[in-house]
């Protein structure tokens, strides 16, 4: 399953990822913009969003007053995203696109982010350069990126197989288990999430794979 593939799937569930994802939007807003007004000042207001999934972070940065242009490669998140941002009325710039060529003039942005562990999907050294310099093109002189990435321990034996569970979701009167489980291939690893219907009204449940 490629990446693309992995989000189109996964959108429409996304927000089960989190144990209350309004609470997660709102509490994320609120981070990064602190981080923003730190570190680029309070004046620091155009944002590119180069991973914006279902919105997360985008949402929580518009209801503070942020302009947002969001990219995501994914147009099953992308359409989630437009939808969240209907709903609540937050005028959400969007583009389907690889954070690697973003479709948006030079220097047109205080602040690019790269968030919820976007970055370690891309396979090897170069195509990071190439991400980060992309980034750093789309935003103006004395602006920067902003990156959030899971704080990894050094990878285990290849072969060794983590799963790590999130617990339980209630969603639309339905329970779910999620859990992620890790096989490790070197200092890389395939990841197969699984959500499943825990009330059995329904037998099997979903099963998305990417790897990082």
């Amino acid at each position: 399953m490629s990446v693309r593939a992995f989000y189109d799937d996964l959108a429409p569930l996304y927000h089960l990822v989190y144990e209350d994802w309004e609470t997660s939007v709102a509490r994320q807003g609120g981070a990064l913009a602190s981080l923003i007004a730190e570190h680029w000042g309070v004046n620091a207001h155009a944002v590119l969003d180069a991973a914006l999934g279902i919105g997360t972070q985008a949402l929580g940065l518009l209801a503070r007053g942020f302009r947002v242009t969001g990219s995501d490669l994914s147009i099953g998140a992308v359409t989630r995203a437009r939808r969240e941002s209907v709903v609540r009325r937050l005028p959400l710039v969007s583009l389907v696109a690889d954070f690697r060529a973003l479709p948006v003039r030079s220097a047109a942005f205080d602040v690019v982010l790269l968030c919820d562990n976007s970055l370690p999907h891309l396979d090897s050294e170069a195509d990071i350069q190439e991400a980060l310099a992309e980034c750093l093109r789309c935003v103006r002189r004395g602006g920067g990126c902003l990156i959030s990435m899971r704080d990894y321990e050094s990878p285990p034996p290849t072969g060794t197989v983590e799963v790590r569970p999130y617990g339980e979701r209630l969603w639309a009167g339905r329970r779910y288990h999620l859990r992620q489980v890790w096989t490790w291939r070197g200092p890389r690893y395939d990841l197969s999430f699984e959500i499943t219907p825990v009330d059995g009204a329904e037998a099997g449940g979903t099963v998305l794979k990417t790897s990082y």
